[in-house]
């Protein structure tokens, strides 16, 4: 370590201010204008994330679970919330998107002031420092983060864990100088000032070695706690390996341990006091790590809970694993800076490239190549300089392991180091490339500006100006060239704040569920959303007009964030994952890929969608085809379903829904569709088509009657008939049936190979329809029962004014459409509240035998309920039974329950250990209810019901923290008293 210059607090206060001021303007279309990022992650999770945590400390509370998404999940147990994180504390008082964004800058800061220092600790200049520092901060992985914001706090304490680390090298080679053999002579020390100092002072010494050791415990162990504490474990991983492998290798690598240069006799490295200094550095190392972990324990023990439950309970795929690799031949995309000018979503082919963009801009990659050539000059003061041979380690290790699947000895790591199937994404080992570059662009700077100062060292006083002219101007062009770089970053293309505050109308219908304000929030009934983001916004034109063609003013947006601002929309209108929790609507979707959703979660997905086809975390919408029936609905506690209208059809102006239908066969011959809002009409418009065994629809004959249609009124009813080959055919393009008969087509879908006819039925007279029965004829039934008819939609017509009614052909329960707007939203009319009462229970040895059951009886979920690990009971119900909530918060559910019988109580709530439930007052156990939900035993009467989260792992995770940082004091403490003794 460099001697410390009485001034050198200046010089570090100045290289602070230079490094803050470059973190302004790198930021400062976030920092300081009304623009917000709203692509991927950081609109879909870390602003609802962010927000919701931010709302429960200001409110006083910590918040625990998560009532919003998947039926109701943990949530400070999900590392990525960073709830416990101390740095995002005074910033919960800002909008969510400032937070994230004054949260990025603070952690760019500490990342380039601790490459700064590290170097300072190595003996470099502080020009070099400053290199460093500006290369990391401004670096595109770093930089690329800010969609990642627990990614970017993570990785900032990379090199202060260094630093720390790296002060033990002087108690290492203090302890040698007093153990070093001449010739073999064993006990001979060296002569002059150690001898001298250790006769003198040999009590002074261990004081002096204490003290140091135990700040480092102190100081790591901080720093450990905060990257585990920042929300993403898998770059605490990262840096952790990182820093291990440093460790091991800086003594092996140098050929002089500690300055030691003059070794006469190789039994050196046999030397017991030698690897009594080295186990030393271990103990550091697992010590501080171990009270890290310590200190962590109220965010780790919900975590650990967590994960044998969720996501990754059971490790990841080799596939998963190494998903996202580095890809060897788009090399010089991540490692070039590629200064806006191409699209890098295209070149990488995702719209999350910055997982891929690791440069360090083109003068810092230059100086790094000069630093990897002249690196080893300062022979002079130890024959392999520690920045150099960091540089190289890192730099290699970053790309040995970014290289993921296309790296066979990865495949190796996987299977033998415990972690490496826990994670996914290789690309982000490029932190290790990042740290390693920018420490060798500092070295490759130390040595250009040493031959600048040293050239002119007998030219005096103007010649030092000129050195520091030169410095600066150095200092200027990489940050200027950082600055450019990173236009081809998401972080300098914001969009208008309409993308993260904009309320639209599918959310707003929403919002004024009756159940919000009468109970709260989450006590409303769940949504589902199936809608994907091929629309266009109703309002594009007003949107164009505005940010597009409104001139040269402050609204005024380019292409590319115009662009973003419109798929931001239209994610808002179908609250896509997990904007439902931005905007406190319960869902029962959401999307995480850490540690949820749920194992149980993940399996009953099986119900909607083929098990082989389930994505594992989360966005059932995008796995859906069609809207679910409405006793699956129930079984999830759906009351809202959200789709959008590509599906739906205009016919010369007349609007159809096709969005759901309903198909009659034998098993079921009849649908009736309900007209909810009153027209009088002059004819019913029908779409459908016939399905079914090829061999069979050959056989079916022209003019064969399929249906017959009853429009019911309140004083008369007409009938028609659906004829095959006239009105309806079957679905095959180019259909001879319908060519030969003249059906009218009404939908031809290439892509699905399937065409769709229209049906007009005119009515005698003007009337008023209040149901229409379309049932299948007997013949039909009866001579081609391998045949079906799909109604795909229905719509009522007044020819006189063109107005229509368009109705909801459905065989899979009672819907109605409550909105229409860029997205409808449909409600479920059967629908079971929140919390209801059964009275036959049916038991359950293990979850897999629950899941059969719930498959089996789905029909039968309101009047019988599957309970694991609880007896068979069946009870009489009564008309009176019911169940009023009359609470609901986020870790407290209150209910008011009367039951004549003995009853069993659902609440359709996710089912997870630490949730507790109360009786008037007595605890009663809760069992999992059909494999999802919460169950208890109700006896007969009135009874007040209170469900808790309370979990035992938060509870034992808050003893041992406080443990850990009595623990974490004592040493403080003991450094203190060691530093009085010292001096």
């Amino acid at each position: 370590m460099a001697p410390r210059h009485p001034r050198r607090w200046r010089v570090d206060f100045l290289i602070a201010l230079a490094l803050a001021l470059f973190v302004l303007l790198l930021f400062y279309r976030l920092l300081f204008t009304n623009r917000v990022l709203a692509s991927g992650d950081i609109l879909l999770y870390f602003y609802p994330y962010r927000d919701y945590a931010a709302d429960a400390l200001r409110h006083g509370r910590i918040p625990l679970w998560n009532p919003y998404s998947f039926l109701g999940v943990p949530f400070l147990a999900n590392p990525q919330s960073a709830v416990l994180y101390p740095l995002h504390w005074p910033l919960s008082w800002l909008p969510v998107t400032k937070q994230i964004y004054w949260s990025a800058a603070m952690h760019a800061w500490l990342l380039g002031l601790g490459g700064y220092l590290l170097m300072r600790r190595w003996g470099y200049g502080a020009g070099a420092g400053l290199i460093t520092g500006l290369t990391l901060c401004g670096s595109g992985f770093y930089g690329g983060l800010i969609g990642h914001i627990n990614q970017m706090n993570g990785a900032a304490w990379l090199p202060w864990l260094v630093w720390i680390y790296d002060a033990s090298t002087s108690s290492l080679s203090t302890s040698l100088r007093f153990t070093i053999y001449d010739g073999g002579a064993a006990g001979k020390l060296c002569e002059g000032r150690e001898r001298e100092w250790v006769d003198a002072a040999g009590k002074r010494r261990r004081f002096w070695r204490a003290r140091r050791f135990y700040g480092q415990v102190v100081g790591l162990s901080a720093v450990i706690a905060l990257m585990l504490l920042a929300g993403h474990t898998q770059t605490a991983y990262i840096n952790l390996l990182g820093l291990g492998v440093w460790a091991v290798t800086l003594p092996l690598a140098r050929r002089s341990v500690g300055h030691v240069s003059k070794i006469a006799h190789p039994t050196i490295l046999w030397n017991s006091r030698l690897w009594w200094a080295l186990g030393e550095r271990l103990v550091l190392y697992v010590g501080s790590v171990v009270l890290a972990l310590w200190i962590a324990a109220a965010q780790l023990l919900p975590t650990l809970e967590l994960s044998n439950l969720g996501l990754r309970s059971g490790g990841l795929s080799y596939a998963e694993a190494t998903s996202f690799s580095l890809k060897p031949l788009q090399l010089l995309w991540t490692l070039f800076p590629s200064y806006g000018l191409a699209d890098l979503g295209v070149v990488f082919g995702t719209s999350g490239y910055t997982e891929f963009v690791a440069y360090v801009g083109l003068i810092g990659l230059l100086l790094a190549l000069l630093g990897v050539w002249k690196g080893a000059w300062r022979g002079g003061v130890e024959a392999t300089p520690r920045g150099w041979l960091f540089g190289l380690l890192f730099v290699g290790l970053g790309l040995f392991l970014a290289a993921g699947r296309w790296n066979p000895f990865y495949f190796l790591l996987y299977k033998f180091v415990p972690g490496f199937d826990l994670f996914r994404t290789p690309a982000r080992w490029m932190m290790l490339y990042t740290m390693g570059a920018a420490v060798l662009a500092g070295v490759g700077a130390e040595w250009m500006l040493s031959k600048i100062g040293g050239a002119g060292q007998s030219e005096g006083r103007w010649w030092r100006q000129r050195t520091w002219a030169w410095t600066a101007f150095l200092m200027g062009l990489v940050a200027l060239d950082l600055l450019l770089a990173a236009n081809a970053l998401p972080h300098t293309q914001p969009t208008a704040p309409e993308a993260v505050a904009g309320v639209r109308t599918g959310p707003a219908h929403l919002l004024t569920d009756p159940a919000r304000a009468r109970v709260g929030p989450a006590a409303m009934g769940r949504f589902l959303s199936m809608s994907n983001t091929r629309f266009d916004p109703g309002d594009m034109a007003d949107l164009q007009a505005i940010f597009v063609d409104g001139g040269d003013g402050p609204f005024r947006l380019d292409k590319r964030a115009f662009d973003q601002l419109i798929v931001a929309l239209k994610e808002q209108e179908i609250l896509a994952p997990n904007l439902a929790l931005l905007w406190r609507v319960p869902s029962v979707d959401g999307f995480d890929g850490g540690v949820l959703p749920l194992q149980r979660y993940i399996h009953a997905l099986s119900l909607f969608v083929p098990p082989d086809q389930v994505v594992p975390d989360g966005r059932l919408r995008e796995q859906l085809r069609q809207v679910p029936s409405t006793s699956l609905l129930n079984f999830l506690n759906i009351q809202y379903v959200m789709t959008d209208k590509v599906r739906d059809l205009w016919v010369d102006d007349i609007y159809y829904d096709r969005q759901i239908g309903a198909k009659l066969d034998v098993a079921q011959p009849t649908t009736v569709v309900n007209v909810p809002q009153p027209l009088e009409a002059t004819r019913l418009d029908l779409i459908g088509y016939l399905e079914g065994d090829a061999s069979a629809l050959r056989m079916l004959a022209a003019d064969t009657a399929v249906a017959r249609v009853q429009v019911h009124g309140a004083d008369t009813t007409q009938t028609f008939s659906i004829v095959a080959g006239v009105d309806w055919a079957d679905g095959a393009l180019d259909s001879p049936l319908a060519a030969s008969r003249g059906a009218q087509i009404a939908l031809r879908d290439v892509d699905g190979g399937r065409q769709e006819y229209i049906v007009r039925l005119a009515f005698d007279a003007p009337m008023t329809p209040q149901e229409i029965e379309v049932q299948l004829t007997a013949q039909f039934q009866q001579d081609l029962a391998a045949l079906a008819a799909v109604l795909q939609a229905a719509t009522l017509v007044d020819e006189r004014t063109g107005a229509f009614v368009p109705l909801l052909p459905s065989d899979r329960g009672h819907f109605q459409r409550v909105h229409s707007g860029d997205v409808k939203i449909y409600e479920n009319l059967d629908v079971l509240p929140r919390a209801y009462l059964v009275h036959q229970s049916l038991s359950a040895t293990d979850e897999q035998e629950a899941l059969a059951l719930v498959e089996e009886h789905a029909a039968e979920l309101d009047r019988v309920v599957i309970l694991e690990g609880a007896p068979p009971f069946v009870a009489t119900a009564h008309a009176d039974d019911a169940v009023e909530m009359i609470a609901y918060a986020s870790e407290r559910v209150e209910l008011r329950a009367h039951s004549q019988e003995a009853a069993r109580l659902v609440l359709s709530d996710s089912y997870y250990p630490g949730w507790r439930a109360w009786v008037d007052g007595a605890e009663t156990p809760i069992y999992a209810a059909n494999y999802l939900a919460r169950g208890i035993e109700l006896p007969a009467g009135d009874h007040t019901v209170v469900f808790a989260y309370a979990p035992a792992s938060w509870r034992r995770g808050v003893q041992w923290s406080m443990a850990g940082l009595l623990i974490w004091l004592g040493l403080l403490f003991s450094v203190a008293v060691l530093q009085v003794k010292f001096k």
